[in-house]
């Protein structure tokens, strides 16, 4: 049954979706333009299927990272069973394969009345469709005693795959003999309920 309803949204909503894009008003003139901010799941997935269905749409990503980090599988690295290397991949390939235009930087506004998105740096990107994925970020301001660097390093959480992932790998590998791992669970809801609980499995199999 799940199969069937993907491939009903992929033939009907999303080529539904292509076919408006496809009659849009270029705002350069060249064809049509999506702007897509973010290149974590949503957003790398977006750009490269649009590009895949609607080879003349211009796609370009804004991503302020060179390469793609998967969140979901850190937990093995965190155990041991990858490396960093095994759940990071370039956002080159977009570019190479699929034709994506991929701007390192970071989006401040979106002017839907001018339909252009206003980056960092001053630059403007045109667009005909905008789709925003910019993920979830951590604020450190709301956590008494956090929001200070000293603290961010010496309280590892990891909720973002990256530096954190590897420093909890290594206080694992230096955990004595008889010492403590202690992990809390958030209050529900939050991102990610199995999270704690995959990485509890974890590190009970590397301890093991």
């Amino acid at each position: 049954m799940s199969m069937n309803r993907r491939s009903f949204l992929k033939t009907s909503g999303a080529a539904a979706g292509i076919a408006t894009i496809g009659g849009c008003a270029s705002v350069g003139g060249t064809g049509p333009k999506v702007v897509i901010v973010g290149g974590g799941y949503g957003g790398a997935t977006a750009a490269k299927y649009i590009r895949m269905w609607g080879p003349n749409i211009e796609v370009t990503l804004v991503e302020r990272n060179t390469d793609f980090i998967s969140c979901p599988i850190s937990n093995l690295v965190v155990g041991g069973v990858l490396a960093m290397k095994d759940i990071t991949v370039s956002y080159e390939m977009l570019a190479k394969k699929y034709g994506v235009n991929v701007v390192r930087g970071e989006a401040v506004a979106v002017d839907a009345e001018k339909k252009v998105v206003r980056l960092a740096n001053g630059n403007s990107l045109p667009f005909d469709r905008v789709i925003l994925s910019p993920g979830v970020d951590l604020t450190y301001e709301d956590i008494p005693g956090l929001n200070n660097a000293a603290a961010q390093e010496k309280v590892l959480h990891a909720w973002k795959a990256g530096p954190q992932t590897m420093a909890l790998r290594k206080q694992l590998e230096a955990l004595r003999d008889g010492g403590v791992v202690a992990i809390s669970i958030p209050t529900a809801p939050y991102r990610c309920p199995p999270g704690p609980y995959e990485r509890a499995c974890l590190i009970a199999g590397y301890l093991k």
